[in-house]
């Protein structure tokens, strides 16, 4: 929705009120209807507004009415509006309402619990006036991001939407982080709140950041996938609990004062949205790439999609040459989100729904099925269970690593994963709540940066955090096995909708293999593979040797990976 941007400094020089206004002029695509700032002794906040909900009034950096606090805000908070009926009940004064202006008198009453109340997705910081203590947090997947950088040497803090505008203006030099590379190229998950810049944090998801006067941070988690489960007896009983609750998530995740729109595919996620928005009278453009002759719900009404692979690589270079965050290209399939997201904003949407975390809460990836008979045989041992099946990505990151480092990457990773502490009791309990700890945060970040490259908010209404917790009580046999996935999902489609989801999606393509048929694509692979800065840990002569003879299936994700470090890092 929007782009934040805070500089806390002792030394508030010229220079760095120059770099604040440079970076903050780079975050616009965030939010193109608006550029504000607020400046006091020793901080500077900017913020972007790509405004959707109250347009006329929700100009920020907002200052509460008692004047000692200042909120940026990037997000949209679903229920904002009963949260500000309950304020007002209180005897809470409000001049507007908005959710800045709830969310800022929620702190004011409860403090750190403020986050517990807020339901959506968001990334905010509140900043004490007279103090300049700051209080900071993102929603319960990081959705909405913050990254920050703590310099205890030049006594500044700075927090951002993007930490590509403080690389690109100087603000911090690049220091690469090679454990982060690592986990990049092999489970492309999130362990930590690292980046691949040492000096750069991501604020991990569900926690609450604390910088006091003297810059020392504190962080808090306040919430955790998986709880007690409902005592439910049958399928039945299961899709009709599951199908209210995200009735009322999609009506409820509507929230706006602008037109909306829906990425849809043939699949299950985007189906079950693309049904309940009509079920809940929602009226909505629908984006589809064409994959199959399938007949589907309101086809006759969507705007298809033609893949344009040229398209899709000229964006990916513009894309690249503004952005230092490998991550969110991990996969190659998250290129065909380019043409999508161009698209849609061309046709003057702000907000855009997609069907992100299904698979995550309702087990609909197929990698489940085997994960769990991989289970069953080691003995209920999730950690072997994942390196075998990131056997390919880390086997090939061993090879292609220098000696020195790949030595030690398999037993690295069993230890980060071994450390994630799990409350599901079942095998299929620990796949997901695993996925949603480690995976979620590090897929929605496609959506987030690309999205809002275009200026356009990309909306999960799946992460809703009151129906992920609805489905991580629902029993696991009535989700997946080792046969079946998505079982509720495909039981509501089926049953109230009568839509067959037996055909397998098509995936989106990547775009690789044309990638590679551009001989000034690879010349320039070949040599930032052989004389960047990724050369101080990969074997250049091996990648250059795989580049000449191109690439197998054994090993393209991992080549995949490395043109795109090497291009976002060199700008080729």
């Amino acid at each position: 929705m929007c782009g934040i941007l805070i500089f806390k400094t002792d030394h508030m020089t010229n220079e760095i009120k120059k770099k604040f206004h440079l970076s903050l002029s780079d975050l616009k695509n965030r939010g193109p209807d608006e550029t504000k700032t607020f400046q006091n002794k020793n901080i500077l906040v900017g913020f972007t507004r790509l405004s959707i909900n109250d347009i006329k009034n929700g100009s920020q950096p907002f200052k509460s009415l008692c004047g000692n606090y200042l909120i940026v805000f990037n997000g949209e908070i679903v229920n904002y509006k009963d949260l500000a009926a309950d304020l007002r009940s209180k005897n809470i004064k409000m001049k507007f309402g908005h959710e800045a202006e709830v969310i800022i008198n929620l702190f004011k009453l409860y403090g750190d619990k403020c986050v517990n109340f807020l339901r959506g997705f968001f990334a905010f910081a509140i900043i004490e006036i007279k103090s300049n203590k700051i209080f900071a947090a993102v929603d319960r997947f990081s959705i909405k991001p913050l990254y920050y950088f703590n310099d205890k040497e030049k006594n500044l803090i700075v927090i951002t939407s993007d930490y590509s505008v403080l690389l690109k203006n100087n603000v911090i030099k690049k220091k690469i982080n090679v454990n982060k590379i690592i986990d990049y190229f092999t489970l492309a998950r999130e362990f930590n709140d690292s980046t691949i810049f040492n000096n750069i944090k991501k604020i991990k998801s569900a926690t609450i950041l604390k910088i006091k006067n003297n810059n020392n941070t504190k962080t808090i988690n306040y919430w955790r996938p998986f709880g007690q489960k409902l005592q439910i007896s049958n399928s039945n009983e299961a899709m009709n609990i599951v199908y209210n609750k995200i009735l009322e998530v999609t009506d409820l995740w509507k929230t706006a004062e602008t037109e909306i729109s829906l990425c849809l595919s043939e699949g299950v996620d985007s189906q079950i949205l693309n049904h309940l928005f009509y079920e809940n009278n929602i009226d909505m453009k629908r984006f589809y790439f064409k994959q199959s002759n399938k007949n589907f719900f309101q086809k006759n009404k969507t705007n298809k999609l033609k893949l344009n692979i040229n398209k899709i690589k000229n964006l990916l270079n513009a894309y690249t040459k503004n952005s230092f965050n490998p991550c969110a290209l991990a996969h190659s399939s998250s290129t065909s989100f380019f043409q999508l997201y161009s698209t849609i904003r061309s046709k003057k949407f702000k907000f855009t729904f997609n069907g992100e975390g299904s698979d995550e809460i309702f087990g609909g990836y197929s990698r489940y099925k085997n994960q769990l008979r991989l289970m069953e045989k080691n003995g209920s041992n999730l950690t072997k269970t994942i390196l075998q099946t990131y056997k390919k990505e880390i086997d090939a990151t061993k090879e292609y690593f220098k000696k020195n480092i790949s030595s030690t990457i398999e037993k690295d990773l069993f230890n980060k994963i071994s450390k994630i502490k799990l409350k599901g009791s079942s095998n299929a309990d620990k796949l997901l709540e695993f996925d949603q700890i480690s995976w979620i945060p590090a897929v929605v970040e496609r959506h987030d940066n690309i999205g809002m490259h275009y200026s356009l908010e990309v909306r999960p209404p799946f992460l809703d955090h009151e129906l992920v917790d609805l489905a991580n009580s629902i029993p696991d046999q009535f989700k997946f096995n080792t046969q079946n996935t998505k079982l509720v999902l495909r039981n509501i489609l089926y049953d109230k909708f009568n839509y067959d989801t037996k055909n397998i999606k098509i995936p989106s393509p990547g775009v690789f293999r044309q990638l590679m048929q551009n001989n000034t694509e690879i010349k320039n692979f070949k040599e930032t593979a052989f004389y960047g800065d990724t050369a101080k840990f990969i074997d250049g002569k091996k990648i250059v040797k795989k580049i000449k003879k191109n690439f197998s299936d054994e090993d393209k994700i991992f080549l995949w990976r490395l043109y795109i470090l090497n291009k976002i890092l060199y700008k080729f």
